[in-house]
């Protein structure tokens, strides 16, 4: 549409429009008859506009304008004009990173509830915007903002704030006003220190401070009762916590890569925990009985933290989907019984330990989808691993494995399997039972010959049998491909069954 967007405008379809989309258009200026419109919502976001004009401020009916993903550098005062009807403003994307980008009139729209200001490297922002008294949702995310305005805890109707990916240092403690408050995101800041102001967020339910330089919590964070989510993961300085003994309603903790130096006991008390991170915690070492407490855990992440054991008590989180273990220092000898009692669980990632073999229990393990044994120290697989009836993934690779057991006849539901980087100079005729695997890579081991029954898998797409002596297919096949090999396989399964391979001729 371009530059014919003024004559466009002042056609009757458009004057009298309630909503007005215009996205996409290549648009590179806004005319001066756009004043005629006489729509509810103006959508002239992802075009060429660099400025605006100050007719935008005589829209009399609107009610949304939506101008993000341009490059306008500037916010003329006009926009203020719009304070009888203006709800929502978009601005994200654009950019406003200019001397005073933004008009202080912005704060005369006091019926504004939504205020898009993300991804414009804005240094700064007008007081005035504390007086947008009405404002439920605010994104200032993406800019480079090292303070924003004390006179911000004037948003006394604020619900839900994005201040995520600036440079924030501190928080005013007049941000202890905004009582309305329930998701504030401020990950991905340079906070050192909170006020403790902010207990007095009471409505917060999601509270986002990852990856920030935080050392210590405010004891006051503890009257947050109604948090859901808290995450502090990243904030590798973080040595305590606050008091946890009112978050009765926490279903997520994040603690991803801080300086806890063991799980505080109230977190074990947590009575709707769902999922709890502690990954990269190194100094952590031990995870305490305690833990079995958390019956209502569906995934703990574990990973890398140089455990050497687990807990008995980690039989009781009979709830729990995920489990990933990866990155520590367990022995198959350390792994308690009670692991076999986690029937629902669905994901069980094991892999950079020091297993010899996997636990017998796991035949319990009905409901699994995923067992990630990489990188271990596995010897053999056991029979017990054809209870899975519902595996669909199998990772056994970097290990000494000889071969696999043939109970794998029975993983039906199979569609991947790595067992790449080991030991294994034949596999099991009953590999030709995988009626579902898409996918294996057997690559890096020492087989000489692959089985005849791998021809008639009938959903095999990908094989990767690169890093093995193979005589059987012979080269000029292999060199073809999974598809060629497959049906080499199966043109010559008849023959290579009823004779001695050394020195027949196949074709």
């Amino acid at each position: 549409m371009g530059n014919d967007l003024g004559k466009e405008l002042m056609k009757k379809k458009y004057k009298k429009k309630e909503i007005v989309d215009l996205r996409k258009q290549g648009i590179p200026e806004i005319p001066k008859s756009v004043r005629q419109l006489q729509c509810r919502e103006l959508i002239l976001a992802e075009n060429d506009i660099t400025s605006l004009p100050d007719e935008l401020g005589k829209l009399a009916r609107i009610e949304v304008l939506d101008l993000g993903n341009n490059r306008i550098n500037h916010v003329p005062p006009a926009l203020g004009d719009l304070a009888p009807t203006l709800r929502e403003l978009w601005l994200c994307n654009n950019k406003l990173f200019f001397t005073a980008p933004l008009t202080p009139n912005l704060g005369k729209l006091r019926l504004l509830q939504k205020l898009d200001l993300s991804g414009n490297q804005l240094e700064e922002l007008p007081a005035e915007l504390g007086q947008l008294s009405a404002l439920q949702y605010l994104d200032i995310s993406g800019n480079n903002l090292q303070v924003f305005p004390p006179e911000f805890g004037n948003l006394r109707a604020l619900l839900i704030f994005k201040a995520e990916n600036n440079r924030l240092r501190a928080l005013a403690p007049e941000v202890g006003n905004l009582t309305e408050l329930s998701e504030w995101y401020l990950a991905n800041n340079a906070l050192s220190r909170l006020p403790p102001q902010i207990g007095n967020l009471r409505n917060l339910q999601v509270f986002d401070l990852s990856n920030n330089k935080l050392q210590d919590l405010p004891a006051e964070m503890g009257y947050l009762a109604r948090l859901r989510s808290f995450s502090v993961n990243e904030n590798s300085n973080l040595k305590t916590l606050f008091p946890l003994e009112q978050l009765n309603q926490l279903q997520y903790m994040g603690l991803r890569n801080t300086l806890l130096d063991e799980l505080p006991e109230d977190l074990c008390t947590l009575p709707s925990i769902v999922e709890l991170d502690l990954r990269n915690n190194l100094q952590i070492g031990r995870i305490p009985p305690e833990i079995g407490r958390l019956t209502t855990l569906r995934r703990l992440d574990l990973f890398g933290n140089k455990l050497t054991n687990l807990p008995a008590e980690i039989g009781n989180l009979v709830n729990l989907e995920l489990l990933d273990l990866r990155q520590n220092s367990l022995a198959i000898e350390l792994i308690p019984p009670e692991l076999g009692r986690l029937t629902r669980l669905e994901r069980l990632l094991m892999s950079k330990n020091n297993l010899a073999t996997l636990p017998a229990e796991i035949k319990t393990m009905y409901a699994l989808k995923e067992l990630d044994a990489a990188n271990n120290v596995l010897l053999s697989v056991p029979e017990e691993i054809g209870c899975l009836s519902n595996l669909q993934k199998l990772n056994v690779s970097g290990n000494r494995l000889l071969t696999l057991p043939p109970t794998i006849a029975l993983l039906t539901a199979l569609t991947k399997l790595d067992i790449k980087g080991n030991e294994i100079h034949e596999l099991p005729s009953e590999v030709g039972e995988l009626s579902s695997v898409v996918k294996i890579d057997m690559s890096h081991n020492m087989m000489t010959n692959l089985p005849w029954e791998l021809g008639s898998l009938p959903k095999l797409e990908v094989m990767d049998i690169s890093h093995n002596p193979l005589v059987i297919p012979p080269p000029d096949v292999l060199n073809r491909g999974t598809p060629a090999v497959l049906a080499w396989l199966r043109k010559n399964e008849k023959t290579g069954r009823n004779k001695h391979v050394t020195g027949l001729s196949f074709v």
